[in-house]
């Protein structure tokens, strides 16, 4: 039942004034109660500062005895009926209240004097008299390790080993307290817990919430969410916290060939072949146009002088009667030449006259490698790949493109070659998740345990934080989630030595199965073509804390001496130790995977370019036999017993 307005409106005013002591005379010891309970869950009132209360037997029944376990600062007035006398009394904290609550007496008020003049409000906390703390935890890394093997009489559960674990030995000798470690029901598919249905929290925030352990172990993140339910020490860590995403072993060796360049470098290369290819083309093409010109006025001028010679000596004309030709026939061939020299390439090859072959070959040798567009790039990407041309080209415009041509060849071979000698030496590059923002553009669902989790993505203030709330799910299944994780269907959000332990220990379950796979104990060992990333990037540095209960009295004490806890550094000392095992079982891994064998594996992308090479070759050979029987000889000019003219004429 909550206050009026005005009784709220003086608690507010207290509470932001920060008031150090608290006097509440109510005659009523129900509406006290009220008062104190709606303060306590609400947090009105500091129940660390000091109070004064009217005793009232009303106050101190079973149902109420929770408030007293918080509220310790606390001292009574009763007034003595016959005399005029008053008793000042306390709960009699750190002493645990079994059966009736039995207030200590502090001192007596008799006039104007204090009988015995003691301290009223003592520190209770930081010597706990040996008295038992209940404790809650579960197995969960790094905070708190189960033993594997427990004995009946052990005790604290089974649990000696854990970052927290050491924290609360640590505290327990500082405070003189002895934990009593408990786990809570349910825990390995309730762990942290949730809310119910009738309001209640089930799991280890439900024991703490609940009033029934003191403390709680169990690697709290130091949120609103948690802070809502109870109460949090100082951090004494920070925790990355990030997902556990698969990489891809998916091949890529087909294209081991094309790895080197990047596509633009790839663009520039291509560009640059067609290219050199047109430019060997040009040039042949010219070269070869001045020497046709220079040939053809060679022998014009050799006919002109052999007629002169006729002319001027007859008696050569009867020496050779093979010869005999009148003056008509001689002016006849003049005329006749620029026809014979335009037939001079289907001539050339049927002809006995070598004098006449040899004029018309002369200086041409080495041009034929660039004649043909075709052959030009050809012969260019040749050149390109390292192989040498079978005869160097004739024109000095082209032997200078040449030279030129093989400097390019050189930078780009060397670079080509040196990129694919690191890429064969070095480990596949595998496929992973490494940013948020790739998480968030990727198609695979992702969750972590419980709705605080789901809560922080989605009041997050980054638009990718927010997205990746949207399809964030709430896991309370954790080994199913891992499964998912290695088929390449999920990522996994939680602490990162949690997840160093859960890639550990997935990655020696997948070398056990393998080994009983090779000695045929098993028949399938597959989980997927992925293995087990944790994202390089941390989402958030998250600060970890010690829970306690909502307003609990240990929280100065706590804050205190985990401070020092810090400060020595020793946090971080029983960290390494806690995560040793880990540690030790992540270096062979890490070992094998640096591994870069030669394998053949990594050449099949030669044998996939030889293969496109066949393919495409024999695709080209159907051509062109169809063209042959399609076109050609279809051709009303074709002659089979003629090719070269034929193609001449073409």
């Amino acid at each position: 039942m909550s206050p009026n307005f005005q009784t709220w409106q003086i608690l507010n005013h207290v509470r932001k004034e920060g008031c150090n002591m608290n006097i509440i005379f109510i005659l009523n010891a129900d509406q006290t109660m009220r008062l104190l309970k709606f303060s306590d869950k609400h947090r009105m009132l500091d129940s660390r500062t000091k109070f004064i209360l009217l005793h009232d037997r009303r106050l101190f029944t079973k149902q109420h005895h929770t408030i007293w376990t918080k509220i310790i600062n606390v001292v009574f007035i009763r007034k003595y009926r016959l005399k005029d006398m008053y008793e000042l009394s306390t709960v009699p904290y750190p002493a645990p209240i079994k059966g009736a609550l039995v207030t200590l007496r502090l001192d007596i008020w008799n006039k104007r004097n204090f009988q015995k003049k003691t301290d009223l409000y003592t520190d209770k906390v930081s010597d706990l008299q040996g008295n038992l703390l209940k404790v809650v935890t579960f197995n969960y890394i790094p905070s708190a390790i189960k033993n594997s093997v427990i004995n009946e009489n052990e005790e604290n559960s089974g649990y000696k080993k854990g970052l927290e674990i050491e924290v609360l030995k640590s505290l327990g000798s500082a405070m003189n307290f002895i934990p009593v470690i408990y786990e809570p029901i349910n825990w390995r598919t309730e762990q942290w817990g949730k809310k119910q249905i009738n309001g209640t929290i089930s799991g280890l925030l439900g024991e703490v919430w609940s009033a029934r352990a003191d403390l709680a172990l169990g690697n709290l993140h130091y949120t609103p969410y948690h802070l809502n339910i109870l109460d949090l020490s100082i951090p004494y860590n920070t925790e990355c916290l990030t997902f556990l995403t698969f990489e891809s072993k998916t091949d890529n060796s087909w294209k081991t060939l094309i790895l080197p360049f990047r596509l633009n470098m790839w663009v520039g290369v291509l560009i640059t072949l067609l290219i050199g290819g047109f430019l060997f083309y040009a040039l042949a093409t010219a070269h070869k146009h001045i020497e046709d010109s220079e040939n053809s006025i060679k022998m014009i001028q050799c006919d002109t002088m052999k007629t002169k010679i006729l002319e001027k000596k007859p008696e050569l004309l009867t020496k050779n009667k093979g010869i005999t030709k009148s003056t008509i026939d001689i002016i006849k061939n003049k005329f006749e030449k620029l026809k014979i020299i335009k037939e001079q390439k289907c001539i050339i090859n049927h002809t006995k006259n070598k004098k006449l072959n040899k004029l018309a070959n002369k200086d041409v040798i080495g041009l034929y490698l660039f004649e043909d567009i075709g052959n030009s790039i050809l012969y260019t990407f040749g050149m390109l790949v390292a192989v040498s041309l079978p005869k160097v080209p004739s024109g000095w415009a082209i032997r200078i493109l040449t030279g030129w041509w093989w400097m390019y060849c050189l930078l780009v071979v060397v670079a080509y070659k040196a990129s694919m000698t690191a890429i064969l030496a070095n480990p596949d590059t595998r496929v992973t998740i490494d940013t948020l923002d790739a998480l968030a553009d990727s198609n695979i669902n992702c969750g972590g345990w419980g709705e605080q989790s789901k809560e922080f993505f989605m009041t997050s203030l980054d638009k990718t934080g927010q997205r990746v709330g949207q399809k964030f799910q709430e896991v309370y299944e954790v080994d199913k989630a891992i499964d998912l994780v290695s088929k390449g269907q999920f990522a996994y959000y939680d602490n990162i030595h949690f997840l160093r332990y859960v890639k550990v220990m997935q990655n020696t379950k997948t070398y056990e199965k393998n080994s009983q796979f090779i000695n045929g104990t098993v028949n399938d060992t597959s989980n997927g073509d992925f293995t087990l990333h944790i994202m390089s990037k941390c989402i958030i540095n998250m600060p970890i804390s010690l829970g306690l209960q909502k307003n609990s009295p240990l929280k100065p004490a706590v804050d205190r001496f985990l401070r020092r806890v810090i400060e020595a550094g020793l946090v971080k000392k029983w960290l390494n130790d806690v995560m040793l095992d880990t540690v030790i079982l992540e270096e062979p891994q890490q070992i094998e995977e640096v591994k870069a064998l030669m394998d053949l594996k990594k050449l099949y992308g030669a044998f996939v370019v030889l293969v496109a090479g066949y393919i495409l070759s024999i695709l080209v050979l159907l051509i062109e036999i169809g063209y042959w029987y399609g076109v050609v000889k279809k051709d009303p000019l074709f002659d089979e017993y003629s090719l070269n003219c034929y193609y001449a004429q073409q």
